[in-house]
């Protein structure tokens, strides 16, 4: 079987989105395919490692990976992407061969706390729940800043939009802009 990210994409599908495992065909490079999930999902998590179980394994970091191979898994690698857990490797089958293995698991992702007392999920902009969790309390103008004047000596107006007015414009001492 050659892989490339078109077959891993066929192998997900043949999985489902919210779980599932196979035992894939004993040739295929297992290392390719880590590889080729961590090209696209990032550095993997080691679960298992020579058939020893990492302790620290539990439902919020990928346990529900290990369920379908019980015992058997050798080497497993997963990764969390977004609600669902990915994880290739190798386990033994029925038979006690090693054979490279793909599974998928649903992730429970956490929700943010409310930063409002009351708060419902639909009332509130996610800007608003940003400013309330980072405590950022500045206004959305810059009062200390004479805007008319600035375009006056840059010799160019300026866009109009209230993140461009939100920066803090600071000149070096020695210098301040003039126009042309």
């Amino acid at each position: 079987m050659e892989l490339t990210q078109t077959a891993v994409d066929e192998l997900l599908a043949r999985l489902g989105p919210y779980g599932g495992h196979m035992y894939l065909p004993g040739d295929l490079d297992v290392h390719e395919l880590t590889d080729l999930l961590g090209s696209r999902y990032g550095a993997p998590r080691t679960l298992v490692l020579d058939g020893f179980t990492d302790p620290t394994v539990d439902e919020s970091r990928g346990a529900d990976l290990l369920v379908p191979f019980l015992d058997r898994a050798v080497t497993i690698r997963a990764w969390a992407y977004a609600d669902q857990w990915i994880a290739t490797g190798t386990a033994r089958d029925a038979e006690g061969a090693e054979r490279p293995v793909l599974a998928v698991a649903h992730r429970e992702v956490p929700r943010p706390l409310a930063v409002f007392p009351g708060e419902d999920d639909e009332d509130v902009d996610w800007l608003e729940r940003l400013k309330g969790i980072t405590g950022w309390t500045r206004s959305d103008q810059r009062p200390d800043v004479d805007w008319a004047a600035l375009e006056s000596r840059l010799g160019t107006a300026l866009p109009a939009d209230s993140w461009t007015r939100s920066i803090p414009i600071r000149w070096p001492a020695t210098s301040t802009p003039t126009g042309s």
